[in-house]
């Protein structure tokens, strides 16, 4: 039997364009159907709590299912309630602002299916866009952000047009309810190795008045993306910022280092000793930056069962206990004078270089000896997989169940 495919429109206060969106839709279907072999097309329009007269003009229209949230709940919400009311095996989404021309899902599920790909967006940034100058350079950024920390490449993250299996939906959640609904889809499918393709769409100025906010919505979506990478790539946001802590120590000590080769000893001792308490601060910024980086990608792989890794070897566990060990036992040897002098007689005469170098080895023994330590407890936790999850507790998803609002007529 032939797949079917629902298209879900989410509208909130839109009664300049919904009457045209739908139209376009209703007029679409045919060719959808005659191109792609598609048994049937359904139309799903939620209103998402409309003040206006969206939920009266949509009512207008035959073979088209209606679903109302008594309030607004944001433009995820009222799609993910579209998802549940959807009957169809494929599940895709349209603005009801009339910028989208329905007829791109055709070519839509066509590089869908051909690529063998879970998830295909209509990419709306190309030459032939009527996109604000504003709004393409921030979807240039959030594509930019995603592609370098995920891998994936990705041209248009927050493109509110999109198709893919039903049973894509359940690995994908949770999935938030506002704007930022599709920028966290984008970063999640990159993030669990779901094949995601684009196919350029016309993309046309809307009709009636934006709902986005380009600073407030934009920082929500950069937000969200770096918050589910981060999720699943802990190791891409910890070290580098690690390896600038380092680099930052390193070149101050520049300076010390090749003076007390020089010379040594250390001139200006009031200059240095600042110079010196920033190198140590850095540095051992530096150090848990790192080893809190390994340990979450390490806790993130087994959540989501990536196999093994480089955390995974013996030998990154035991080099880490040896090194907190040495250093440890180090910095205490290294000090040894000043604590037997100060046990004694209540003072200490040696220079204070060898208490901040004792204390800086010290430390960073103490964090890599814990390091290994949780890296060696943390291999005993059982796998979880909530990428193969089979819904969202509350949504009925997946499937065909009560949808989370008011069906007005099917």
């Amino acid at each position: 039997m032939s797949p079917t495919l629902s298209i879900v429109l989410p509208a909130y206060n839109e009664e300049d364009a919904i009457g045209a969106a739908i139209e376009a839709c209703l007029a679409a279907e045919p060719e959808i159907r005659k191109e792609t072999g598609l048994a049937a097309v359904e139309i799903v329009v939620v209103d998402d709590g409309s003040r206006d007269r969206t939920r009266e003009i949509a009512a207008g229209f035959q073979r088209v299912r209606i679903v109302v949230h008594p309030r607004n709940r944001g433009y995820g919400a009222a799609l993910m309630t579209g998802f549940e009311a959807a009957r169809g095996d494929y599940l895709a989404f349209m603005d009801a602002d009339g910028t989208i021309d329905p007829l791109c899902f055709i070519a839509l599920l066509r590089e869908l299916t051909r690529a063998g790909a879970d998830l295909a967006i209509g990419g709306r940034l190309h030459p032939g866009s009527r996109m604000p100058f504003l709004r393409s350079l921030g979807n240039h950024f959030y594509a930019a952000v995603v592609s370098r920390l995920t891998g994936v490449r990705v041209t248009d993250t927050a493109s509110g047009v999109r198709l893919f299996s039903r049973t894509l939906l359940p690995r994908l959640l949770p999935l938030p309810e506002g704007l930022h609904f599709t920028p966290a889809m984008t970063a999640r499918a990159a993030c669990m190795g779901a094949k995601i393709v684009e196919t350029p769409i016309p993309y046309a100025e809307r009709l009636g008045r934006s709902k986005l906010n380009v600073l407030a919505d934009g920082m929500r979506f950069l937000r969200v993306i770096l918050g589910i990478v981060f999720s699943y790539y802990p190791l891409r946001i910890f070290g580098p910022a690690g390896l600038v802590f380092a680099a930052v120590a390193l070149g101050y000590a520049v300076r010390p280092v090749s003076q007390y080769l020089a010379l040594q000893r250390l001139e200006d001792p009031e200059d240095m000793i600042y110079r010196l308490l920033t190198i140590v601060t850095l540095a051992v910024c530096s150090l848990i930056c790192l080893t809190f980086g390994g340990l979450a990608q390490k806790l993130s792989d087994i959540a989501v069962r990536r196999g093994s890794g480089f955390w995974d070897h013996p030998r990154v566990r035991d080099a880490s206990l040896a090194a907190g060990v040495a250093l440890v036992l180090a910095g205490v040897l290294l000090n040894t004078r000043t604590i037997v002098e100060y046990v004694t007689s209540r003072q200490i005469h040696q220079h204070w270089i060898y208490v901040l170098t004792g204390s800086l080895t010290v430390i960073s023994g103490t964090v890599l000896g814990s390091f290994g330590v949780t890296l060696d407890l943390v291999r005993h936790l059982p796998s979880g997989n909530p990428s193969t999850g089979t819904g969202l507790p509350g949504t009925g998803l997946p499937g065909t169940g009560r949808p989370d609002g008011e069906v007005e007529k099917p």
